[in-house]
């Protein structure tokens, strides 16, 4: 920013003092190639609002978490009308400061206060030589506390996971820095889960990046990620229910990214002619809904990935997002999402139930805001492998041992993963490949407000289910029937928990 004093011979004149960036046209209309999809896959997507509870598993829970920290980094400036651009390097372009904003000083009150700001910066300067003397003694936060999920299913060996023993550990000093080896978790990033005709759907392969590249040593290495404006390939957040809210508050709030999702579901801004970006409670939105597919053929009709205005796309539909809005090979895609254990996420889903049935709110019934998670479980309203169901876009009928491999397949392949119950050194890694992290004072503390806000939601899912129900325990009755609604998910779950482990070796040690 540049701040421009322009002061006039005539002491009474007028002097303007004006913040502006550049603006920088980003829209192109380039023809793109596309990969369609089979008739089957286009049928498979449903766009019935009455199954929002089955497919989007849309509810109080997942709505997103009311920000408690609200610093004002980068904050958008948007124009009269809500819009505003994005410049190639990937920072934002703000307009001109409204009208009523700008200053406007005589030649002696300009005088008096540049007399003002030197007093200033000396009382400043003094203060910093102050500070650096007993900054030796102060303690310095670099990291940030980390925390545990209420629940705490430990059940991963039932379902094909396997923990490195102690024995496989290593630990190194380089420098200093400890750092530590982990063993196998049981699968290996270079070795496909399918084989001969059984392969993962063409177009998204063609349109996602592989998450992994063959080094010069013959290992895998991360696929380096050089940035929308650059390789014009979009991050695209794959929205799990009960845990994408929470993901999508700290990109939001803290990291202050422009989020093409689903903030403007029935607002009648996700109807207009035409894109723009919206600042909503201090953060950046493009009024687009990609949570339903009649708002993702919107947001390809109207060029969402050609205009450049969202730094990332967040939906939960993979498939029909993918065939929409990314092109091979002008906007290609880099996958990646954050899992919770499938009994955890089917727990908070049916406290978010109960919470919206004690609401009042149009559409809801008093009479199920009764329901015990065992009759949940057993109801239409819980969902069935979702997480599986909507990696293969199979919305119903069986799921298959196929299905399965085709779904752990996508995820060692294309998908950075994260974990909820390592939330922490999950974001750290998402926004280090992305190039979004700053370890500084101000992210700290917003990453873990925005953090403890989920854990303490957590918290109030788990007693209050811990209240009604004799246990929810690994064993219980209850937990047997959510197992069984969810075998499929349990599987990709605790597969997608050994990626992590491995791909954790492809990143520096965490810090946070």
């Amino acid at each position: 920013l540049f701040a421009l004093v322009t002061l006039a011979e005539d002491e009474n004149a007028a002097v303007e003092l004006t913040c502006y960036w550049a603006l920088v046209d980003s829209n192109h209309n380039e023809p793109r190639t596309e990969f369609i999809m089979s008739t089957e896959d286009v049928e498979n997507q449903s766009n019935d609002a009455g199954k929002t509870v089955e497919i989007e598993e849309k509810g109080a829970g997942d709505e997103g978490l009311p920000s408690s920290y609200t610093h004002k980094k980068n904050d958008m400036v948007l124009d009269a009308d809500g819009s505003t651009m994005q410049e190639e390097g990937g920072g934002r372009i703000l307009m001109q400061v409204p009208e009523e904003s700008k200053k406007f000083f005589t030649k002696k009150h300009a005088i008096a206060a540049a007399v003002l700001v030197g007093c200033y910066g000396s009382l400043a300067g003094l203060i910093a030589i102050i500070n650096s003397i007993f900054s030796s003694n102060r303690e310095t936060t670099t990291g940030i506390k980390h925390t545990n999920s209420a629940f705490g299913y430990h059940d991963g060996d039932n379902f094909g996971y396997t923990e490195p023993s102690p024995s496989d550990i290593t630990t190194a000093t380089d420098g200093g820095v400890v750092t530590e080896s982990v063993g196998t978790y049981g699968v290996h990033l270079n070795e496909p889960v399918v084989t001969g005709s059984l392969q993962i759907p063409p177009y998204l392969d063609a349109v996602f990046v592989d998450m992994f590249q063959q080094s010069e040593e013959g290992g895998p290495e991360l696929t380096p990620y050089l940035g929308m404006a650059t390789s014009g390939e979009y991050p695209v957040f794959w929205r799990v229910p009960t845990v994408g809210s929470r993901v999508e508050s700290v990109l939001s709030g803290c990291v202050k990214a422009v989020l093409a999702t689903s903030a403007f579901r029935d607002d009648e801004r996700a109807a207009e002619n035409i894109l723009r970006v919206y600042n909503v409670e201090n953060r950046a939105y493009v009024n687009v809904d990609l949570s339903q597919t009649a708002g993702i053929e919107r947001a390809s009709d109207l060029n969402l990935a050609e205009t450049g205005i969202a730094d990332l796309f967040v939906t939960p539909h993979l498939h029909y997002a993918s065939h929409k809005l990314l092109s091979f090979p002008e906007h290609k895609g880099r996958m990646f999402t954050v899992f919770r254990h499938p009994i955890e996420r089917a727990i908070a889903r049916h406290s978010a139930f109960i919470k919206e049935n004690q609401s009042g709110a149009p559409g809801t019934n008093p009479a199920l805001a009764q329901m015990s998670l065992a009759d949940f479980a057993q109801s239409e309203y819980s969902s069935k492998d979702w997480m599986t169901r909507f990696l293969v876009n199979k919305r119903t009928g069986t799921i298959t041992p196929a299905d399965v491999k085709v779904a752990k397949e996508i995820l060692r392949k294309k998908c950075l993963i994260g974990l909820y119950d390592k939330i922490e050194e999950s974001i750290e890694r998402i926004e280090r490949y992305f190039g979004w992290f700053k370890n500084n004072e101000i992210e700290r503390v917003c990453h873990q407000n925005q953090i403890a806000a989920a854990r303490a939601q957590d918290t109030e899912d788990y007693m209050y289910e811990v209240g009604r129900e004799e246990s929810i325990d690994v064993g219980s009755e209850v937990y047997e029937l959510l197992v069984n609604n969810n075998v499929n998910d349990m599987e990709v779950y605790w597969y997608a928990v050994a990626l992590f482990g491995e791909q954790g070796k492809l990143f520096p040690p965490p810090v946070w």
